[in-house]
């Protein structure tokens, strides 16, 4: 006689199905208030959703188009919906190779000091960069995306290449 086994899993936490596109979804609205001249800082900051606005056509806020699309409406909710999106995707991905939140948040810090010392390395220097982009929040709120993106995929490569829950 044939039997079919199942095997009983252990329920998953759901930390980062949450925190990742809440993450994201303040970091953009930060970015929404500082986002650097032109939108530049925005544009690399909120990269896992800006994409949808080059998609479906928006223009950037301030670049001399008129209607729905050039507003910053036009451009930010693209990226909010879209980028939540991939954001809880990726979460899911983390909750399920039972990532430790503590691991992430370390390497959130590494990485958003690496990003930010990255993304003022095109200036000359600090107030140099704090003129063209407005403030030296933009830097810190893009610095901060950046690093969780990079904390994300570092995580999500040590938890597949341990075989699943490995990157406690």
């Amino acid at each position: 006689m044939v039997e079919i086994v199942t095997l009983q899993r252990a329920p998953t936490r759901k930390t980062f199905v949450w925190l990742s596109p809440l993450w994201f979804v303040v970091g953009v609205l930060l970015a929404v208030q500082w986002h650097g001249h032109g939108w530049q800082l925005f544009s690399i900051g909120a990269l896992p959703g800006v994409w949808a606005t080059f998609l479906l056509g928006a223009e950037v806020p301030g670049s001399g188009t008129s209607g729905a699309n050039g507003t910053v409406l036009g451009w930010v909710l693209p990226s909010l919906l879209c980028g939540a999106a991939v954001m809880w995707l990726l979460g899911t991905l983390l909750d399920r190779l039972e990532t430790d939140a503590r691991l992430w948040l370390g390497a959130l810090v590494l990485g958003a000091a690496v990003a930010g010392y990255v993304l003022l390395q095109g200036y000359n220097d600090l107030d140099g960069a704090i003129d063209h982009h407005g403030s030296f929040f933009a830097f810190v709120v893009c610095a901060l995306q950046l690093g969780s993106y990079g904390a994300t995929l570092l995580l999500l490569a040590i938890g597949a290449g341990r075989g699943g829950a490995g990157a406690r």
